[in-house]
């Protein structure tokens, strides 16, 4: 990831290509912020009907019509559910930064992949990077396998 082309970074210490994130998190983002965006990246699982949700978006209710708007096949109300669009969490205000969200699409991905291995060891998951550019920008979601 190249963070010099990320204006917000302007003015913190870059040492040669390697960008050091202490003093720009210390001047921008409360421990609150971090724990937010930490619980995005390495998200809580609910286990209902069979299915893996993630925590922050579980709705029991609105996932029981999915399953009765599903005929019951788990794996597609995993997909519907299981998904996060970042433009709709960190919405970019530059083309680096929409470039960047991109790469971050697939590092979320990883730690959910990551994630899900540790809580279900026993279970198999599809994790799923979509860009999709034009109408909801980097799409992580997944499913079981």
């Amino acid at each position: 990831m190249d963070f010099s082309k990320l204006p917000q970074v302007a003015g913190f210490a870059v040492q040669g290509e390697v960008f050091d994130p202490r003093t720009f998190l210390l001047s921008t983002t409360t421990a609150t912020e971090a724990a937010a965006l930490l619980l995005l990246c390495w998200p809580g699982f609910i286990e209902h009907r069979g299915g893996i949700f993630l925590s922050f978006l579980f709705d029991g209710p609105a996932i029981d019509k999915w399953f009765d708007h599903m005929n019951g096949d788990i794996q597609a109300v995993e997909s519907v559910v299981n998904h996060v669009h970042l433009w709709d969490v960190l919405p970019p205000k530059s083309e680096a930064e929409h470039q960047v969200l991109a790469e971050l699409a697939g590092t979320v991905a990883a730690m959910w992949r990551a994630a899900l291995r540790e809580a279900f060891a026993d279970r198999v998951f599809v994790v799923v990077v979509a860009d999709e550019t034009i109408d909801y920008g980097p799409t992580v979601s997944f499913h079981s396998a």
